[in-house]
């Protein structure tokens, strides 16, 4: 009997060793992640401690400036950086010179590696996923769209690429469409999971439009975040959002709202 305790035991400490082994040291190494994630000119994110936080005060963002940023501009990494903020972000070379982007910029520095995942944009005319998804709201198949394409990328690691779609209708030129839409949306396995969606009555200056300016693994859990920005009309700003997929469906993890 005495033997069996002790094989019991054993087998527990055993266990108890694997499991710290495969999650506990993980978990410890992830409690010291540290990064900063800056998404155009105010919107600013922190990641410590397993959460995500915004700056929103001048002390933190006194603590962020003028070190040293990966940055990306259409999603293509046009180097290394200083970023200073002021009323915005504003971007630098050593020399202190201003570098200027012309596309939807971000920038991360972090104390561990970010994985980005590169994409390209394949326009839309016609597609049986966005009709579907136009029939079960209702709305009309023929529509002036502000925006339609999608991507393919394996935000899970999975070996199979999932198709993400972008479609709006919203501030389109001279039309005054009875419903105006906005939608962001995944397709794996045949069913659809819903990022962004927003219908509504049409009303001037009403509404936003999408687009997906990145995949990047931001917490390093080998499953690609998506950052979506929204524009609003005019200085009404963009809503920028960072969503994760938990295998059901997408949650946003934080907004600048």
């Amino acid at each position: 009997m005495k033997k069996i305790y002790v094989f019991l035991i054993v087998l527990v400490l055993g266990f108890g060793i694997v499991m710290f082994l495969l999650y506990g040291v993980d978990s410890i190494k992830r409690e010291k992640y540290e990064t900063a994630l800056v998404v155009g000119d105010n919107t600013t994110w922190i990641y410590q401690k397993n959460k995500w936080m915004r700056v929103e005060d001048n002390e933190k963002y006194a603590e962020l400036n003028w070190q040293k940023y990966h940055v990306f501009e259409g999603n293509k990494n046009i180097g290394s950086y200083n970023l200073w903020h002021d009323d915005i972000w504003y971007i630098f070379d050593d020399d202190k010179n201003a570098i200027m982007t012309n596309d939807v910029w971000y920038a991360y520095k972090s104390n561990y590696d970010i994985e980005v995942t590169d994409f390209i944009k394949e326009d839309l005319t016609n597609d049986e996923y966005v009709n579907a998804v136009l029939s079960e709201k209702g709305l009309p198949l023929e529509n002036d769209y502000t925006t339609a394409y999608k991507t393919s990328v394996d935000i899970d690691r999975d070996g199979m690429e999932e198709n993400f779609y972008v479609i709006s209708n919203v501030f389109s030129m001279g039309k005054h469409p009875n419903r105006i839409f906005s939608f962001v949306f995944m397709v794996k396995n045949e069913q659809i999971y819903y990022l962004y969606d927003d219908v509504r009555d049409y009303k001037a200056y009403a509404g936003c439009v999408p687009n997906i300016i990145t995949f990047i693994d931001a917490d390093d859990d080998k499953v690609d975040e998506l950052i979506v920005s929204c524009d609003q009309y005019s200085n009404l700003g963009r809503i920028d959002m960072l969503y994760n997929f938990d295998g059901e469906e997408f949650k946003i993890l934080i907004s600048n709202q």
